[in-house]
């Protein structure tokens, strides 16, 4: 009888070691491998973004604000008879304040002041410096930006994915060849883009316009257009 039962419980042991073998297993794991890729395209602008300004002071809030209207309204009407259409001249921002300081610790207010900006679109790039000196003269006594921009981007955005994609691809290949493997199939592709504008700031704008004698040059350069992508291939 005792036998017996050291034969069933060996058996039962065995039965164990077997049934933890089989359960702890490690399963076989996907190989991936993750690689970035960049693509950039230059090209000539052939559209310019200008922001300038009317800012004018006066002790009184409607004084300011009148001066402002009426040199803004000479301001847009030199523009348009320089070149521009009416529906590429646009109200950036427009605000109406009053100056602060501090003196023995006691505020004191000074001027009011008002700001009208206008945001003008240029799609003949060559006359990009004759709008600037055309608005300095009317009146305009602040310029805040000018960007150089594609109005259509679309082409230089293909060549500039399929560029990224491509170095993506290649980098991928030579890691995989190197260490034995081949390419699988894509995983996943994420991408980041720089669709196409250069920015210049231009601040403290020329305060006496009536001194603006020489022509401005405006050197517009190239617009680049970026294509960002991260890949994840499957290894095999």
């Amino acid at each position: 009888m005792k036998s017996v039962i050291r034969f069933f419980a060996a058996s039962l042991a065995g039965a164990a070691l077997l049934s933890s073998c089989t359960i702890n297993r490690p399963a076989d794991q996907n190989r991936t491998i993750t690689v970035n890729g960049t693509g950039s395209v230059n090209s000539e602008p052939d559209m310019a973004v200008l922001e300038f300004s009317v800012n004018t002071y006066s002790w009184f809030a409607k004084q300011a604000a009148a001066d402002n209207a009426a040199t803004m309204t000479k301001v847009i009407e030199a523009v348009k008879a320089a070149g521009i259409n009416e529906d590429d001249i646009e109200t950036a921002d427009y605000s109406i304040g009053q100056e602060k300081s501090w003196q023995n610790g006691r505020q004191i207010l000074g001027r009011y002041t008002t700001s009208n900006t206008l945001r003008v679109a240029i799609h003949n790039t060559e006359i990009t410096g004759d709008i600037i000196d055309t608005a300095v003269k009317a009146g305009a006594n602040g310029l805040s930006s000018l960007q150089f921009k594609l109005s259509d981007t679309a082409a230089a955005v293909r060549q500039a994915r399929t560029a990224a994609v491509q170095q993506a691809q290649d980098a991928a290949a030579l890691l995989a060849g190197a260490t034995g493997c081949k390419l699988g199939p894509v995983v996943t592709i994420t991408e980041n883009n720089n669709f196409g504008m250069r920015s210049l700031k231009l601040y403290n704008a020329v305060a006496d316009t009536a001194a603006v004698e020489t022509a401005t040059p405006i050197a517009e350069g190239k617009v680049s257009v970026t294509a960002s992508v991260t890949i994840t291939y499957a290894l095999q």
